[in-house]
C-alpha cells in the first residue's frame, strides 16, 4: 500500500519503555532490531559501557541520546538479568530520490545539497533534516533572484521499512533590477562604476544577456569589482557598504542601493626591498610598474609581488615568498610600501617527468624542455617547455607543476601533465566550381608519425583540370642538436585551358631535400635543393594568347613550339619566428616566414621569387579569451640573367579561403588577351580579425569565431593599391572528433564586373 505523508506530520509517535529496576552491574549490552544502522553508530552514542553501574537515570538519557541520532522510530531499554537490552526500530531508509521542476539549478546540484544534509539513497531518513533540506533548497533560489519560489516534500511510504522522497520545485520566475543607485560616488560617476558591475539595469540586450535579473552572489562580486576600482586608483581607504535591496511587494523587481564612502587620493611613498636578497634585484625593481609618486594601485603591487617572485624563481629559489607590506601615510595622503623577501633555499630539479602521454614517446617531449635534471631550478625554463610542448600540436592539454621531494627542502620533481589528441588527419575534400567543376581530394598526415614526433604526409587531388600527388616526410630533431631534415616527393598535372583560366597545361615532377637549424628557441634557418621537371604543352600558336608566344621566344623556341621540357635546379633559404602559445587557434604570439629560392645555372628556367608571411595574435579580453588577429603575406619573383621577368608558370595567384575570402579561388589579378586569369609577380594580401569563443562551447580551445576583413591583389610588376579588393564576413574554425572543419561566409566589398565572387567557403577533414 502507498500513501503519502505532508512534511508537516512526519512525526511519528516514539514509543520509548523504561523497565524500572533496582541498580545494577550491566555484564554485556545488547540490542536487537538493527538492519541497516551499524551497532558501532549505537555504541557510540550510549553514556553506558559493560560493567557500568546502571541506573534509571542512566537508561532515560542513554534513551534520549538514542533517539537524537535521528536513526531510529522507537527506543526500548530493558533489563534482562544483569544484560542491558536495547531494542530498536529503525526509521525507513531512502530508496529513492526524485526532484521535479527544477531547471534554473541542476538536479546534480540539488543531490550534493541533499548529501552534504545526510540524505542519500539507501540511508536512514532523518525528518528533521529534510525541513532544513527544504529551506536550504529555498534559500539557493532566493540568493538566484526567484524569491517566488516554493519547496515542497513528500515522502511516500513503501514495503519492507523504505521511502520515497519526493521535492517538487516550483521556481518561480526571476526578480528583474529596476534601478542600481550609486551613493557618495564623486571621483568617478555613476556610469563608470555602473560599467565594473556585471548587474545591470534593464537595456536594450538585456533581454538576451540576462544582466539584468537578479543574483546575491553577482552582487557580492559586483561591490568587491567596485572596491577594486577604487583600490586600483589610489583610494586605499575606500568603503563599500553591504547594498541595500529592496523588494517589490510582487516579488518581481528589485531597487539596489550602494554606499560609498570615497575617502583621500594617494600616491606610492618609497618603494624598499627587505628581507633577504640572495641576488641582485636592482633589475627586478626597475621593471616594476609601481614607482614612486605615481597613484597607488593594489593591482600594481601584486604585479610588483609577482615580478619579484618570478626573478627569484627564475634564479633557483622556487620556494620564494614575497610579501607587500604597505605603510599608510594620511598626513602626506602617500603609501610606502616594502617588498619582504623570504628566499628559502636554492632548490635544484631531481627528475624531469612526463604524465598522460600515451602515444608520445618521453624523448620527445624531454627534447622540448630547457629544464634540465639535476640543475638549479628555473621558471621560466619550466614555463617555456610546458610552451613548447603546447606548440608541438600534439597535446589539447599541457600543465607543468613542481612537486616537493620527500625529506629534501632543496629538490623539486617537475611535472609536465599531457592529453594526446588526434594528431594525425585522414581528410577528404568535395567541391564545385564553374572553372573546375568537381573536385575530389585525399590526404593522409601524421605529426607525430608512431609517437616519434616525426611528420608525415601524403595527398591526392582530381578535377577535370588537376592530378596531383604528393609525399613528404620530416624529422624536426634529424640531429641531437635540433637540425631538422625534409624530403619532398612531388607529381602534378595540371590542365589550365580546363579551368578556363589559360591556354596551356603542364606535367610537374620534383623531388627536395630540406634542412633546418635552430638559432634560437623562437627561430630557425632552413636551406633547400630541389630539382623539378616541368613538361609544357600550349596550344597551337595563333589560338592561343601572346604571353605564350613570347615565353617560348624568350627561351629560345620557335614561337610556333607547341611543347617544351624544363628542368629546374633551385636552392633556397629560408628564416622563421615563432612564439605563438599553441599550434590550433592560437591566441597570443606572433610567426614570421621569410623564404627566398632561386634557380641555379644550369637550370632552363632562371628566375627567383621572395615571399613571407607574418602572423600576430594580441590578447584584448584575456579573460574572455578574445584577441585580435593580423596576417600578412607578401611575394615578389622575377627573371635571372637573360631571362625576360619571371616565368609565368611559375606566377602567384590570390583568391579564396586561404588568401581573400569572398572571391573565388586564383580568380584576382592579370588577365591574358583572352580574359583569362594569369597570375603576376607581385602578390599583396592582408587580414585583420577579431577573435572569439564559440557560444555554448566549454573548451574554447577547440571553437573559435572570426569577424575579419581581407584585402589582397596579384599585380603584374607594378603594384597598385587602389586595385586592392576587399572583403569581410564571419568564419568558424572548430575542431570537432571528426576533424577540424573551417566555414566562411563573406560579401566582396569592391568587386569588379570581371571578378569572380563566392560568400560562403569551406573545408573539411576527419581526424585518427
Amino acid at each position: 500500500m502507498r500513501c503519502t505523508l505532508p512534511l508537516s506530520a512526519l512525526a511519528l509517535a516514539i514509543a520509548i519503555s523504561v523497565h524500572a529496576a533496582e541498580p545494577f552491574q550491566a555484564s554485556d549490552i545488547r540490542i536487537d532490531g538493527l538492519k541497516r544502522v551499524s551497532s558501532g553508530s549505537v555504541f557510540d552514542a550510549l553514556t553506558i559501557q559493560p560493567g557500568d553501574r546502571v541506573t534509571d537515570a542512566d537508561i532515560s538519557m542513554a534513551t534520549r541520546a538514542l533517539f537524537e541520532t535521528g536513526f531510529f522510530d522507537q527506543v526500548e531499554v530493558r533489563a534482562d538479568g544483569d544484560v542491558l537490552v536495547i531494542e530498536v526500530t529503525e526509521r525507513p531508509a531512502v530508496s529513492r530520490i526524485d526532484i521535479e521542476g527544477n531547471q534554473a539549478i541542476k538536479t546534480d546540484d540539488l543531490l550534493d545539497s541533499l548529501r552534504r544534509a545526510g540524505i542519500v539513497e539507501g540511508d536512514v531518513l532523518k525528518r528533521a533534516t529534510l525541513d532544513q533540506l527544504e529551506q536550504a533548497i529555498q534559500r539557493q533560489y532566493t540568493s538566484r533572484g526567484r524569491y517566488d519560489a516554493t519547496v515542497s516534500s513528500e515522502i511516500i511510504e513503501q514495503d519492507r521499512n523504505r521511502v520515497g522522497l519526493k521535492i517538487s520545485i516550483y521556481e518561480g520566475s526571476v526578480a528583474t533590477i529596476s534601478r542600481i543607485s550609486i551613493v557618495g560616488n564623486e571621483a568617478f560617476d555613476d556610469d563608470t562604476l555602473l560599467d565594473e558591475m556585471s548587474l545591470t539595469e534593464p537595456g536594450v540586450f538585456t533581454w538576451f544577456s540576462g544582466s539584468d535579473n537578479y543574483e546575491t552572489e553577482k552582487l557580492s562580486a559586483d561591490v568587491e569589482a567596485i572596491r577594486s576600482y577604487y583600490l586600483n586608483r589610489g583610494y586605499v581607504n575606500v568603503e563599500v557598504s553591504e547594498p541595500q535591496v529592496e523588494l517589490s511587494e510582487n516579488l518581481e523587481v528589485v531597487f539596489i542601493t550602494i554606499t560609498v564612502n570615497e575617502g583621500q587620493e594617494f600616491r606610492v611613498g618609497a618603494v624598499n626591498v627587505g628581507g633577504d636578497q640572495p641576488i641582485d634585484l636592482s633589475a627586478a625593481v626597475e621593471e616594476m610598474t609601481l614607482q614612486t609618486d605615481e597613484i597607488f594601485s593594489r593591482r600594481l603591487v601584486n604585479e610588483a609581488v609577482n615580478t619579484m617572485s618570478k626573478k627569484l624563481g627564475d634564479a633557483g629559489y622556487a620556494r620564494a615568498q614575497v610579501r607587500a607590506v604597505p605603510e599608510i601615510n594620511d598626513e602626506t595622503q602617500t603609501v610606502d610600501v616594502t617588498l619582504v623577501v623570504t628566499p628559502g633555499p636554492l632548490v635544484y630539479v631531481r627528475r624531469v617527468e612526463f604524465r598522460g602521454n600515451t602515444d608520445t614517446s618521453d624523448v620527445v617531449l624531454r627534447r622540448e624542455i630547457p629544464q634540465l635534471e639535476a640543475s638549479v631550478s628555473s621558471a621560466a625554463a619550466i614555463e617555456k617547455g610546458r610552451i613548447n610542448l603546447q606548440r608541438l600540436g600534439f597535446f589539447s592539454l599541457v600543465r607543468a607543476s613542481t612537486r616537493p621531494v620527500p625529506d629534501q627542502p632543496d629538490q623539486v620533481d617537475v611535472v609536465y601533465e599531457v592529453k594526446e589528441q588526434a594528431s594525425g588527419s585522414l581528410s577528404a575534400s568535395v567541391g564545385f566550381s564553374q572553372g573546375e567543376g568537381v573536385l575530389l581530394g585525399a590526404a593522409v598526415s601524421q605529426k607525430n608519425f608512431l609517437g616519434s614526433g616525426n611528420a608525415l604526409s601524403f595527398s591526392l587531388l582530381s578535377s577535370s583540370s588537376t592530378k596531383e600527388a604528393r609525399f613528404s616526410f620530416t624529422d624536426p630533431y634529424y640531429t641531437i642538436d635540433g637540425v631538422s631534415r625534409g624530403v619532398d616527393l612531388y607529381f602534378a598535372q595540371t590542365d589550365f585551358d580546363d579551368t578556363g583560366t589559360a591556354d596551356y597545361s603542364t606535367d610537374e615532377t620534383g623531388l627536395g631535400l630540406t634542412f633546418g637549424y635552430p638559432v634560437s628557441n623562437e627561430s630557425r634557418i632552413s636551406t633547400s635543393f630541389a630539382v623539378q621537371n616541368t613538361n609544357l604543352d600550349a596550344k597551337a600558336s595563333g589560338s592561343r594568347a601572346s604571353y605564350i608566344d613570347t615565353f617560348f621566344t624568350s627561351e629560345g623556341l620557335s614561337s610556333s613550339a607547341t611543347a617544351a621540357d624544363f628542368v629546374e635546379y633551385k636552392v633556397g633559404a629560408a628564416y622563421s619566428f615563432d612564439t605563438l602559445n599553441k599550434a590550433f587557434l592560437p591566441t597570443d604570439g606572433t610567426r614570421h616566414r621569410l623564404s627566398f629560392d632561386l634557380s641555379i645555372p644550369g637550370s632552363d628556367l632562371e628566375y627567383y621569387t621572395a615571399s613571407y608571411l607574418g602572423e600576430t595574435y594580441i590578447p584584448v579580453l584575456e579573460q574572455e579569451d578574445v584577441s585580435l588577429k593580423f596576417k600578412t603575406r607578401l611575394g615578389y619573383g622575377d627573371g635571372v640573367g637573360d631571362s625576360q621577368g619571371l616565368p609565368f608558370l611559375k606566377n602567384f595567384f590570390a583568391g579564396g579561403i586561404r588568401t581573400v575570402r569572398g572571391y573565388t579561388y586564383n580568380s584576382l589579378g592579370p588577365t591574358d588577351s583572352n580574359g583569362e586569369q594569369i597570375g603576376g609577380n607581385v602578390l599583396i594580401t592582408g587580414t585583420a580579425a577579431l577573435q572569439f569563443p564559440m557560444p555554448g562551447f566549454k573548451e574554447t580551445d577547440q571553437a573559435r569565431l572570426s569577424l575579419f576583413g581581407d584585402a589582397g591583389q596579384v599585380y603584374a610588376d607594378n603594384a597598385e593599391l587602389g586595385d586592392l579588393r576587399y572583403s569581410a564576413g564571419l568564419a568558424l574554425a572548430w575542431m570537432t572528433p571528426i576533424g577540424p572543419l573551417s566555414f566562411t561566409y563573406a560579401s566582396a566589398l569592391n568587386s569588379k564586373s570581371t571578378d569572380e565572387t563566392e560568400g560562403f567557403q569551406f573545408s573539411i577533414g576527419s581526424t585518427f
